[in-house]
């Protein structure tokens, strides 16, 4: 090739990056600009013959004024799209300003587009001539046909060097245009899952409640580059003011902060300057805790804490605990920042919890939303889609299962795609892989899953999101967190324990909505569901659709029968009547084998196979276990319930079905044989709810005939529902309330009653005002110690303290209603506690009575303690009567 056909490709190269520059300029596209600057070096060194140029903002962040340099020759360029006599004004001023000129001896501006036709601004001209260095607009600053008529001059090699870089540098630029043309279309196919979730259910996006400190990390996790401000953030709110003014009082020197103010301001633009800027972050905080860490009550192992020159003066002795409480709370402001810079490298995010805690919702959401919004390129993996393809390769086989993606050989083809893709659009590729725990042949996952981990660590800026079910992850997973990528873990062990109480009621009204339940939960019943997740998706399975009233109470037995039975009818007609007895082959199994935990179903039918699947797909009733090790259990299904109480229940309700057909005996024997078991107490309590439920004699009376009856009584009694209540429970109630001698059975009785107002219900309040009225002075003392103090109250008079606390929130006039918003019966037990309140709570007691004056709940409560033989009761109705200062 001779030097006309070199000329000629470089002119077309040229010619066709100028014409893209002005394209995305137009369209407001300016980040080709910060490209070009990289771009243009090779050519520039050889044009300007700067063998040593590089690109300044990667020696500097946001270096002022030009952005490459050469200081062997002592050459500087300002790469701009804008030739205007203003933008090489700013230049040369900035120049000039940060006194560049000790540093290079010529400067050219460099425009990417055309350059003006002349430059004659006078304030351009006193720019020039405040420059140290010589500056001729006709020689120093240039443009494309500039460049081009120096690189005529150049000798043939230099030229063939420059075409042959141009020619592979926009070969290279094609190649990945295309495959990022496919690569949003093998993207969008994997984002397609999503509707695989919703349409199984699995993920709800109506009731996504996001767990806030989750999501926090999520973001640095994903998208440092936006909420890297976090760190400083931290930085910002770190001083040693307070810290300080005790170290005076002590006379000790004080401490000054280096962290740059720079470090502050700065504002990373790429994964480079954003490495860079945690590095120096990073330094920042070592330097700090340096200081401040020896002072604190949390020194590292073997580190010496903070002498000072005389720990017996009085300023130290007044000052040290005050100090010692400010450097601890700087230290573990520091030690945050650091979390955040840690969790920003971390290359694995790793979520663990039990089944039904919302990781599927977590995951998806993140994808549909989080991403979405910010332009995070990433790949939903729905983990068991992995099972349709051949174990060892399975992660690599589903990618490239993807009709739109590119050719490749071997994963790292892929991951380097992937991360130039991250490295195109200055934001991690993230690969997320939800539920590994749903792939089969688990031990031959668990290697694919690390050596597909290894290979993602090797790459800067390509992360992993993982979720599996806790026990899953520790018997299968585990030797995960003992290979050398563990250190770029960053794992959340349970979701649920991240929400707050405000997020756990929004999750339930959400849950609500989404399946079109009216009504109002209060009490005990919004407190179940609050905080029982997979107990929440059963109820509103159940209730879809429906109206349900004021519900106060959840009686568990009730509603897993109903949940079932729904469940059943919604299977194919030839399986419904096999299914329920299917459920109990599974527990008269776990019963026979005495494990409750696991059952492998390898020995049932085929039909029976088909029930089992259809109840583990749902996740709710049935749960897929950890296979055994060995040969014996190659293509062997371990199942479980989901729900230790369901389980409980269908045990039960197959113990008292049987009983029915006059085998109580055989029921007798199953509670003796599991009264030393884990299941026993959830088992018995169904078993007993069940009996009475059918009314069934000779279970009630197993059940009752069981050892230690009265304390599974008083354990189980609030999930009697009132259509079963009998004159038998009220008199086992009132013997309860009557032995001083179980006084955590007693104190369980009462707040049972105290919560149960409605009059038509046999076991009610008022059986409980009636049991104090009939307390004489110590006997009521007593009771009302047992309900209001602890068995691990350390001061005798704590439960005293208890009840001035309860006299202090009903004091608190909530929209000026007072006493106005409490039940009667309610406020009778108050009276009854008030009366062992402190001298100035039972003052504030009588007075909010009065203020009360004739509310017709408050003279109900009045009336309804009258009769209490304790002489404290009835001295505070004697002070409610008569108004202080008024004589009788």
């Amino acid at each position: 090739m001779n030097r006309d056909d070199h000329l000629n490709n470089i002119a077309k190269y040229v010619g066709r990056l100028e014409h893209e520059i002005r394209a995305l300029n137009a369209v407001g596209r300016f980040d080709i600009n910060s490209v070009a600057e990289d771009f243009l070096i090779p050519v520039i060194k050889l044009v300007f013959d700067c063998p040593d140029l590089q690109n300044l903002n990667n020696v500097r962040a946001n270096f002022p004024a030009v952005d490459l340099g050469c200081t062997t020759n002592r050459i500087a360029f300002q790469v701009t799209t804008d030739g205007s006599s203003g933008k090489v004004e700013k230049t040369l001023e900035k120049f000039h300003q940060h006194r560049l000129d000790n540093t290079f001896d010529h400067l050219y501006v460099v425009a990417l587009t055309e350059k003006q036709s002349s430059y004659t601004a006078k304030r351009l001209e006193l720019a020039i001539g405040a420059l140290a260095i010589p500056f001729d607009p006709a020689q120093h600053i240039v443009d494309w046909r500039d460049i081009l008529a120096r690189i005529r001059h150049l000798e043939t090699s230099k030229l063939e060097a420059i075409d042959q870089y141009l020619a592979a540098s926009w070969a290279k630029r094609d190649s990945n245009a295309n495959f990022r043309d496919q690569l949003d279309k093998f993207l969008a196919f994997s984002t397609e899952k999503i509707e695989v979730e919703k349409t199984s259910r699995k993920y709800i996006p109506a009731i996504f409640v996001e767990t806030y400190s989750t999501k926090e990390e999520m973001r640095l996790f994903a998208n440092p580059l936006f909420f890297y401000r976090k760190i400083q953030d931290k930085l910002r709110r770190f001083s040693y003011d307070r810290l300080n003014a005790s170290l005076r009082i002590a006379a000790q020197p004080e401490l000054v902060s280096d962290v740059d103010a720079s470090l502050l301001s700065a504002a990373p633009a790429s994964f480079a300057e954003l490495s860079a800027w945690l590095d120096r972050a990073s330094d920042s905080i070592d330097v700090e805790l340096a200081k401040v860490r020896p002072l604190s009550w949390y020194r590292g192992e073997g580190e010496a804490p903070y002498k000072p020159a005389d720990p017996d003066s009085a300023g130290w002795m007044i000052a040290r605990l005050q100090l010692e409480g400010a450097a601890s709370g700087l230290t573990s402001r520091l030690n945050e920042a650091r979390v955040l810079i840690d969790l920003i490298r971390n290359k694995i995010f790793l979520v663990t919890s039990m089944a039904g805690q919302g990781k599927t919702n977590f995951v998806c959401d993140l994808v549909e939303n989080q991403f979405r919004l910010f332009a995070i390129p990433c790949l939903f993996i729905p983990a068991r889609q992995l099972n349709g393809f051949a174990p060892g390769n399975r992660l690599f086989d589903y990618i490239a299962h993807n009709r739109y993606a590119p050719d490749g050989t071997k994963l790292h083809d892929y991951l380097t795609l992937f991360d130039q893709v991250a490295h195109d659009v200055q934001k991690p590729f993230v690969i997320l892989i939800d539920g590994i725990n749903e792939v089969t042949n688990l031990t031959s996952f668990n290697e694919e899953l690390k050596a597909f981990c290894g290979a993602v660590c090797q790459y800067d800026w390509i992360k992993l999101v993982i979720t599996c079910r806790s026990e899953f992850f520790d018997e299968r997973f585990a030797t995960m967190l003992n290979e050398p990528f563990a250190a770029h873990i960053h794992r959340v062990n349970d979701l649920r324990s991240k929400m707050t109480e405000l997020s756990k009621a929004r999750l339930l009204k959400a849950y609500l909505a989404h399946f079109s339940i009216k009504g109002s939960l209060q009490g005990q019943a919004k407190a179940f569901l609050e905080n029982d997740l997979l107990l929440l998706r059963i109820f509103c399975e159940r209730y879809e659709g429906s109206d349900i009233g004021y519900v106060t109470d959840i009686y568990k037995g009730d509603l897993f029968a109903d949940y079932l039975r729904k469940k059943i009818d919604s299977f194919p007609q030839q399986h419904q009547a096999k299914a329920l007895p299917t459920l109990f082959k599974i527990v008269a199994a776990m019963l026979a084998a005495d494990d409750f935990s696991k059952l492998s179903v390898r020995d049932f039918t085929l039909e029976e196979h088909e029930i089992v699947r259809r109840f583990v797909e749902d996740d709710v009733i049935l749960r897929r276990e950890v296979e055994s090790d060995g040969l014996a259990a190659a293509g062997d299904l371990a199942i479980s319930f989901t729900y230790d109480e369901l389980r409980d229940f269908v045990i039960a309700y197959r113990m008292v079905d049987r009983a029915a057909a006059d085998q109580a005996q055989a029921l007798t024997e199953i509670l003796a044989r599991l009264s030393s078991r884990p299941v026993y107490e959830g088992v018995y309590r169904y078993a007993y709810l069940l009996a009475r439920r059918a009314n069934n004699p000779a279970a009630i009376a197993a059940c009752e005939n069981a050892t230690n009856f009265t304390e599974h009584f008083s354990l189980n009694v609030h999930l009697l529902p009132p259509a079963v209540q009998t004159s038998e429970d009220v008199a086992r109630v009132k013997a309860i309330l009557a032995d001083a001698g179980a006084t955590r059975r007693r104190r369980r009785i009462a707040l049972f009653l105290l919560y149960r107002r409605d009059a038509a219900e046999l076991l009610n309040i008022s059986i409980l005002i009636d049991h104090l009225n009939g307390l004489d002075e110590e006997e009521h003392a007593t009771f009302i110690r047992a309900i209001f103090g602890g068995h691990r109250d350390y001061d005798p008079q704590a439960w005293r303290q208890s009840i001035d606390e309860l006299v202090t929130d009903v004091g608190k006039d909530e929209g000026g209603r007072g006493l106005v918003r409490y039940a009667p019966h309610w406020l009778a037990f108050f009276l009854h506690a008030a009366a062992h309140a402190g001298w100035l709570e039972r003052e504030r007691v009588s007075t909010l009575f009065q203020e009360a004056g004739d509310a017709a709940n408050c003279v109900e409560a009045l009336a309804l303690v009258r009769p209490a033989k304790t002489a404290a009761v009835q001295t505070l109705l004697a002070d409610i009567a008569e108004p202080a200062g008024v004589p009788a």
